[in-house]
Protein backbone atom coordinates (compact mmCIF):
# COMPACT_ATOMS: atom_id res chain seq x y z
CA UNK A 1 0.00 0.00 0.00
CA UNK A 2 1.30 3.54 -0.75
CA UNK A 3 3.53 2.55 -3.80
CA UNK A 4 2.19 4.53 -6.24
CA UNK A 5 0.43 1.81 -8.12
CA UNK A 6 -2.58 3.35 -8.75
CA UNK A 7 -0.59 6.17 -10.18
CA UNK A 8 1.47 4.71 -12.10
CA UNK A 9 -1.41 2.57 -14.14
CA UNK A 10 -2.97 5.76 -14.53
CA UNK A 11 0.06 7.36 -16.31
CA UNK A 12 0.18 4.07 -18.37
CA UNK A 13 -3.12 4.20 -19.44
CA UNK A 14 -3.14 8.05 -20.44
CA UNK A 15 -0.22 8.02 -22.09
CA UNK A 16 -1.17 4.80 -24.25
CA UNK A 17 -4.93 7.25 -24.87
CA UNK A 18 -2.74 10.16 -25.62
CA UNK A 19 -0.65 8.62 -27.94
CA UNK A 20 -3.41 6.98 -29.94
CA UNK A 21 -5.65 10.51 -30.16
CA UNK A 22 -2.23 12.13 -31.46
CA UNK A 23 -2.05 9.05 -34.01
CA UNK A 24 -5.25 8.85 -34.68
CA UNK A 25 -5.46 12.80 -35.52
CA UNK A 26 -2.45 12.60 -37.66
CA UNK A 27 -3.36 9.23 -39.97
CA UNK A 28 -7.42 8.45 -38.74
CA UNK A 29 -6.11 4.89 -38.83
CA UNK A 30 -8.46 2.37 -37.62
CA UNK A 31 -5.68 1.02 -35.34
CA UNK A 32 -5.78 4.11 -33.91
CA UNK A 33 -9.47 4.80 -33.18
CA UNK A 34 -10.29 5.44 -29.88
CA UNK A 35 -11.40 2.69 -27.41
CA UNK A 36 -12.18 2.75 -23.36
CA UNK A 37 -9.94 1.55 -20.65
CA UNK A 38 -11.78 -0.48 -17.76
CA UNK A 39 -10.27 -0.12 -14.52
CA UNK A 40 -12.17 -3.15 -12.16
CA UNK A 41 -11.10 -2.35 -8.36
CA UNK A 42 -13.00 -3.40 -5.06
CA UNK A 43 -16.68 -1.35 -4.86
CA UNK A 44 -15.16 1.12 -1.94
CA UNK A 45 -11.98 2.16 -4.15
CA UNK A 46 -14.64 3.24 -7.70
CA UNK A 47 -15.14 6.63 -7.10
CA UNK A 48 -11.24 6.73 -5.43
CA UNK A 49 -10.02 5.73 -8.92
CA UNK A 50 -12.37 8.43 -10.45
CA UNK A 51 -11.10 11.30 -8.66
CA UNK A 52 -7.15 10.04 -8.99
CA UNK A 53 -7.57 10.31 -12.69
CA UNK A 54 -9.19 13.70 -12.58
CA UNK A 55 -6.22 15.16 -10.45
CA UNK A 56 -3.57 13.57 -12.23
CA UNK A 57 -4.38 13.99 -15.93
CA UNK A 58 -5.93 16.68 -17.78
CA UNK A 59 -7.39 14.90 -21.02
CA UNK A 60 -9.11 11.63 -19.79
CA UNK A 61 -12.25 11.39 -19.02
CA UNK A 62 -13.50 8.66 -16.69
CA UNK A 63 -17.23 7.32 -15.97
CA UNK A 64 -18.03 5.23 -12.70
CA UNK A 65 -19.81 2.59 -14.06
CA UNK A 66 -22.22 1.78 -10.73
CA UNK A 67 -25.79 1.66 -9.88
CA UNK A 68 -28.51 -1.08 -9.77
CA UNK A 69 -28.88 -3.67 -12.75
CA UNK A 70 -31.57 -0.38 -14.76
CA UNK A 71 -28.64 2.28 -13.51
CA UNK A 72 -25.83 0.22 -15.08
CA UNK A 73 -28.06 -0.45 -18.08
CA UNK A 74 -27.98 2.59 -19.01
CA UNK A 75 -24.19 3.83 -18.69
CA UNK A 76 -23.05 0.92 -20.65
CA UNK A 77 -24.77 2.98 -23.48
CA UNK A 78 -22.25 5.26 -23.10
CA UNK A 79 -19.30 3.32 -22.76
CA UNK A 80 -17.98 3.39 -26.53
CA UNK A 81 -18.61 6.88 -26.35
CA UNK A 82 -15.87 9.08 -27.48
CA UNK A 83 -16.33 10.70 -24.70
CA UNK A 84 -15.54 8.46 -22.15
CA UNK A 85 -12.25 7.25 -21.85
CA UNK A 86 -11.75 4.99 -18.69
CA UNK A 87 -14.88 2.73 -17.46
CA UNK A 88 -14.46 2.22 -13.56
CA UNK A 89 -16.89 -0.23 -11.87
CA UNK A 90 -16.13 -3.24 -9.20
CA UNK A 91 -15.58 -6.77 -9.57
CA UNK A 92 -19.14 -7.57 -9.16
CA UNK A 93 -20.27 -5.55 -12.05
CA UNK A 94 -18.02 -7.26 -14.29
CA UNK A 95 -19.70 -10.60 -13.25
CA UNK A 96 -23.30 -9.32 -13.37
CA UNK A 97 -22.91 -8.09 -16.66
CA UNK A 98 -20.30 -9.90 -18.41
CA UNK A 99 -22.22 -11.25 -21.39
CA UNK A 100 -22.84 -8.01 -22.47
CA UNK A 101 -18.97 -6.12 -21.37
CA UNK A 102 -17.38 -9.52 -22.95
CA UNK A 103 -18.52 -7.67 -26.35
CA UNK A 104 -16.64 -4.68 -25.94
CA UNK A 105 -13.42 -3.81 -27.28
CA UNK A 106 -10.99 -2.29 -24.06
CA UNK A 107 -7.66 -0.48 -24.63
CA UNK A 108 -6.42 -1.71 -21.51
CA UNK A 109 -7.96 -3.67 -18.86
CA UNK A 110 -6.25 -2.73 -15.05
CA UNK A 111 -7.36 -5.09 -11.90
CA UNK A 112 -7.22 -3.32 -8.81
CA UNK A 113 -6.43 -6.06 -5.94
CA UNK A 114 -5.97 -8.24 -8.53
CA UNK A 115 -5.69 -11.09 -6.02
CA UNK A 116 -9.22 -11.22 -6.04
CA UNK A 117 -9.26 -13.11 -8.72
CA UNK A 118 -6.59 -16.09 -7.01
CA UNK A 119 -9.29 -18.94 -7.10
CA UNK A 120 -9.72 -19.76 -10.77
CA UNK A 121 -12.61 -21.45 -10.26
CA UNK A 122 -15.18 -19.08 -9.66
CA UNK A 123 -17.39 -17.29 -11.33
CA UNK A 124 -15.63 -13.80 -10.91
CA UNK A 125 -12.48 -15.09 -12.07
CA UNK A 126 -14.28 -16.52 -14.99
CA UNK A 127 -15.97 -13.34 -16.08
CA UNK A 128 -12.81 -11.43 -15.28
CA UNK A 129 -11.02 -13.58 -17.77
CA UNK A 130 -13.57 -12.76 -20.39
CA UNK A 131 -12.77 -9.03 -20.78
CA UNK A 132 -11.04 -8.29 -24.08
CA UNK A 133 -8.65 -5.89 -23.56
CA UNK A 134 -4.91 -5.26 -26.21
CA UNK A 135 -3.26 -4.67 -22.82
CA UNK A 136 -3.79 -6.19 -19.14
CA UNK A 137 -2.40 -4.77 -15.95
CA UNK A 138 -3.37 -6.59 -12.48
CA UNK A 139 -2.20 -4.28 -9.27
CA UNK A 140 -2.01 -6.21 -6.10
CA UNK A 141 0.51 -5.79 -2.87
CA UNK A 142 -0.21 -9.51 -2.01
CA UNK A 143 0.00 -11.95 -4.99
CA UNK A 144 0.07 -14.99 -3.44
CA UNK A 145 -1.05 -15.57 0.14
CA UNK A 146 -1.69 -19.30 0.47
CA UNK A 147 -0.27 -21.10 -2.40
CA UNK A 148 1.85 -20.89 -5.79
CA UNK A 149 -1.65 -22.24 -7.90
CA UNK A 150 -2.65 -18.55 -6.40
CA UNK A 151 -0.31 -16.86 -8.91
CA UNK A 152 -1.59 -19.36 -11.73
CA UNK A 153 -4.80 -17.66 -12.15
CA UNK A 154 -3.32 -14.49 -12.06
CA UNK A 155 -1.05 -14.87 -14.85
CA UNK A 156 -4.04 -16.92 -16.72
CA UNK A 157 -5.81 -13.42 -17.10
CA UNK A 158 -2.35 -11.29 -17.62
CA UNK A 159 -0.92 -13.61 -19.89
CA UNK A 160 -3.28 -16.91 -21.19
CA UNK A 161 -1.39 -19.93 -21.52
CA UNK A 162 1.78 -18.46 -20.80
CA UNK A 163 1.90 -20.99 -17.90
CA UNK A 164 0.02 -23.80 -19.66
CA UNK A 165 -2.90 -25.24 -17.84
CA UNK A 166 -4.15 -24.95 -14.02
CA UNK A 167 -3.21 -28.97 -14.03
CA UNK A 168 0.41 -28.79 -15.37
CA UNK A 169 1.20 -25.70 -13.06
CA UNK A 170 -0.14 -27.77 -10.27
CA UNK A 171 2.14 -31.00 -11.18
CA UNK A 172 5.68 -28.95 -12.61
CA UNK A 173 5.54 -25.87 -9.72
CA UNK A 174 2.87 -26.19 -6.81
CA UNK A 175 3.26 -29.78 -5.68
CA UNK A 176 7.06 -29.98 -5.62
CA UNK A 177 6.99 -26.43 -4.02
CA UNK A 178 4.46 -27.62 -1.06
CA UNK A 179 6.24 -30.81 -0.69
CA UNK A 180 10.12 -28.80 0.00
CA UNK A 181 8.44 -27.25 2.51
CA UNK A 182 7.57 -30.31 4.45
CA UNK A 183 9.70 -31.27 6.97
CA UNK A 184 9.98 -34.75 6.17
CA UNK A 185 11.07 -34.09 2.68
CA UNK A 186 12.75 -36.35 0.74
CA UNK A 187 16.67 -34.91 -1.29
CA UNK A 188 14.82 -35.51 -4.21
CA UNK A 189 11.73 -33.66 -3.17
CA UNK A 190 14.06 -30.46 -1.69
CA UNK A 191 15.68 -30.79 -5.38
CA UNK A 192 12.43 -30.83 -7.27
CA UNK A 193 11.22 -28.03 -4.73
CA UNK A 194 14.22 -25.74 -6.14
Amino acid sequence: MGLGKSLQSICIVGSKHHERATKHKQTGSVDSAHLPSLIVCPPTLTGHWYYEILKFTDYLRPMQYVGNQWERSMLRQKITSPDVDVVIMSYEAVRADIAELSKIDWLYCVLDEGHIIKNAKTKLSAAVKQIKAQHRLLLSGTPIQNNVLELWSLFDFLMPGFLGSERVFNDKFSKPILADRDGKATPKERDAGE
